[in-house]
């Protein structure tokens, strides 16, 4: 079990049971087992055969290195992830025999495996009471903590103050009847179809598809859901935990536009002179600055960045930014900029037995809000960034989170009054208000320190003190892999973004500690680290030109291969016995040919040959204690906004 087991108890009176931690100290991701396993399997036959059908009947013979050039091709158009996949299915009639042959006896005998029975619980029956328990409690409420530092507890009455709190704001937020609610989605369906039908040879047949689906799909609930994550690192103020508001467009009607106009301000977005992708890219960008003595380091936060960009006047200068820049946005501006007022101007959501509409503000949480934010204010640093540039040599922005080296002038005071000037132009969009913090030799940004020495930038990396650190423990319902990949990607991230290597192998032997304080035991863990430190330098020793071609191959891997999808269950049949399976009756049957020399009707060899089991999970502790709805658990919305 592991040692380490906490969460953040936010309830005024500290009143959730201390035995509780030993169930929400596992963390939101740990998944409880499933009481029964996999019983049949006749989904997954369905899904499986189709897909293999799919894959001998549109086989094409080509060599490698024309293969390779295919993926390569492919791996460079932006293909638009916006369609709805076709239902079309290749009848027995459709391939050669030998396929209905061969698949017909691995199904019989990959039945056979899969036996439904009683599972062992992964949970203590103390635990699997406190679950119960905590559940059945309508007073508790568990959401999440912003930035990721773990789950905490509310009071039910608190999370509805806190929710109200913003929505009280009558600038941003007004409360519609069911009524009015109704009769302004059914308006802004009609608009929708009205655009879709305007734009349509724009858009394109996968995209217009790709929105009817999603409006087709919402139409019986089609608005949002609010919630709100505790911003604990920020510490209570005035009594209060400060929050942010979410709002999950999932299941809203423009949900599908959404995801379109996300695509489309993309390349607006990274063509922002102050733009940068990740963290990894902005470590390249540090290592190749050289800074003179006078250079100091600062970093600037929006306050509430996305509730406070006034949705009229950001229209209007986006709208006009658009026309001026990319007057052949997405085939055509117009098509962008109509779709942007629909989006953001009818953001309908519930919260408990209550509707809303966002009158001004952009919802986090709805697929465009990330491009929308960086665009809106990226037009204002047109504006006043360039008349800093050589106070300020280095400005770049992650949404909301500034980064800037600024020279400090010989004299105190005229620094001092070009500071607070910098300040006021940034304070220069209606709406937005910016926190600095004071120009200094070191700076936490993001998930970095970024500190000056001798003229150069140095990193490491930078973690809140409020993160629990609550790593999936090894009896966790996942599958073996999960805790690999973990590992693989934090030791390879603590390799790129560490500046000293004496620093990044400190890191990682924190990282193997708190491993271990989880229950995973070291002698599991030590083989994993050195694969994975092997994989850094591999990956730390190859130029751009090898990282590219490393992905087409992968890619055109990925393209060789079936994918046989299950939920994962512990005590399920392992892999090895599908694939076994796999093996003996598809793959190399004793005496026939392997299948990625077998041909389909047009005389093209197969060419593939592997099996991927592609595992889903069951609900973890987060879905099961999930606040997106509310309704039920005591006193309505309602009821508490008439007080």
């Amino acid at each position: 079990m592991p040692s380490n087991m906490a969460f953040h108890d936010l309830t005024p009176s500290h009143r959730v049971p201390k035995a509780a931690k030993s169930l929400l100290g596992l963390g939101s991701k740990f998944i409880v087992t499933p009481s029964k396993t996999t019983g049949s399997i006749e989904q997954t036959i369905k899904r499986f055969q189709r897909d293999f059908h799919l894959k001998v009947y549109f086989a094409c013979e080509c060599d490698e290195a024309t293969e390779l050039t295919c993926a390569a091709d492919f791996a460079n158009q932006q293909r638009s992830k916006l369609y709805v996949k076709s239902k079309w299915n290749p009848t027995e009639n459709d391939v050669p025999f030998w396929v209905t042959a061969r698949l017909s006896k691995f199904f019989a005998r990959v039945q056979r495996l899969f036996q439904q029975r009683r599972a062992t619980s992964n949970l203590l029956p103390y635990q699997e009471e406190i679950m119960n328990s905590l559940l059945d409690d309508p007073t508790l409420l568990f959401p999440d903590t912003d930035k990721g530092l773990g789950p905490c507890a509310v009071e039910y009455s608190q999370y509805v103050e806190d929710c109200l709190v913003h929505l009280r704001n009558k600038e941003c937020y007004q409360q519609l009847s069911e009524e009015e609610a109704e009769s302004e989605v059914s308006q802004l369906t009609e608009k929708i179809e009205l655009w879709l039908k305007k734009y349509k040879q724009v858009l394109g047949k996968h995209a217009v598809g790709y929105i009817e689906n999603h409006i087709k799909a919402n139409s019986n609930s089609p608005f949002g859901q609010f919630y709100i994550l505790y911003k604990i690192h920020k510490g209570m103020k005035n009594g209060r935990w400060p929050t942010r508001p979410v709002c999950s467009d999932v299941t809203s009607i423009t949900h599908g536009i959404g995801k379109w106009i996300n695509e489309q301000l993309a390349p607006v977005q990274q063509a922002q002179k102050s733009y940068f992708k990740d963290s990894f890219a902005l470590k390249e960008m540090l290592d190749n600055l050289v800074l003179p003595p006078n250079a100091l380091l600062f970093t600037a936060d929006a306050t509430s960045m996305y509730t406070n960009i006034r949705t009229a006047p950001a229209l209007q200068a986006v709208s006009s930014y658009l026309r001026t820049n990319y007057p052949n946005l997405g085939g055509d501006v117009e098509a962008v900029i109509d779709a942007l007022h629909l989006v953001f101007e009818n953001n309908f959501f519930k919260f408990g037995d209550t509707i809303w509409k966002q009158c001004s503000g952009t919802a986090m949480g709805t697929p465009p809000a990330p491009p929308w934010a960086t665009v809106v204010f990226g037009i204002t640093e047109d504006g006043f960034v360039p008349r800093w540039v050589i106070t300020i040599p280095f400005y770049v922005r992650f949404i909301d989170d500034v980064l800037g080296v600024w020279l400090v002038h010989p004299i105190t005071s005229t620094n001092d009054t070009n500071w607070e000037k910098f300040q006021l132009d940034m304070n220069s969009l209606d709406g937005l208000e910016w926190e600095c913090t004071t120009p200094s030799t070191s700076v936490n940004f993001m998930d970095l320190t970024i500190t000056i020495r001798d003229g150069r930038l140095e990193t490491s990396l930078f973690e809140k003190s409020q993160n629990l650190y609550l790593y999936i423990p090894p009896h966790s319902s996942h599958p073996k892999g999960v805790l690999t990949g973990l590992i693989f990607g934090q030791v390879l991230r603590v390799r790129r973004l560490c500046t000293h290597e004496a620093d990044a192998t400190a890191k990682l032997q924190q990282f193997f500690t708190r491993l271990t304080a989880r229950g995973h035991h070291p002698n599991d863990l030590l083989p994993m680290f050195r694969r994975a430190e092997e994989n850094a330098q591999n990956y730390l020793a190859r130029n751009n030109d090898d990282h590219a071609r490393l992905r087409n191959r992968k890619l055109l891997q990925s393209q060789k291969q079936v994918f046989f999808h299950l939920q994962y269950h512990p005590e399920d049949p392992p892999t090895r016995d599908i694939q076994r399976l796999w093996q003996d009756y598809v793959a190399k049957p004793p005496g026939q040919k392997p299948v990625e020399l077998m041909k389909n009707d047009a005389g093209d060899r197969v060419g593939f040959n592997k099996l991927v089991v592609a595992y889903s999970r069951p609900l973890n502790l987060r879905n099961r204690f999930s606040v997106r709805d509310i309704d039920g658990r005591g006193k309505p919305v309602s009821q508490c906004l008439a007080k």
